[in-house]
């Protein structure tokens, strides 16, 4: 489906391509992405190949961000973090690595797993939480 600005641009280009114009024929074939790029940086965006000036040399935009891939010595690093992390976490109380994740990863509040653990209390909970956070600092505090 076409609308007037379309037809009315098939229209040029079947009479510029009759007078054998054809620089008119590449500008209006252009047209349309022209237009494109033009209201992309109205609202300032921009593609990742983008051609930058980098130090006096073209360089893509792409370039210029660091990729998230690790080296294989800083992947068995952060391998042997990750099994040591989860060896501290299993040696936990269930209750106590209960507390700590409920705590660290859904913002739960004391009060509330007062009503999820034995203890009635949100001060002990708070002990429970701080013991686990000392124990995890001593024993991984080589790797953070």
């Amino acid at each position: 489906m076409t609308n007037k600005v379309e037809d009315k641009r098939e229209r040029k280009i079947a009479n510029a391509v009759k007078s054998d114009n054809w620089s008119e024929v590449d500008k209006l074939l252009s047209q349309a992405m022209d237009n494109l790029e033009r209201k992309e940086r109205y609202y300032g965006k921009t593609s990742l190949n983008a051609i930058v000036s980098n130090d006096g040399q073209a360089t893509e935009l792409m370039d210029l961000y660091p990729d998230n891939t690790y080296n294989p010595i800083e992947q068995l690093l952060i391998k042997e973090r990750n099994e040591h992390l989860y060896n501290v976490l299993s040696k936990l109380p269930e209750i106590d690595l209960h507390i700590f994740l409920e705590i660290t990863l859904y913002g739960t509040s004391a009060l509330q797993l007062t009503k999820e653990t034995p203890y009635k209390s949100h001060k002990t909970i708070k002990k429970h939480y701080k013991d686990t956070i000392d124990i995890l600092k001593e024993e991984l505090g080589k790797y953070f």
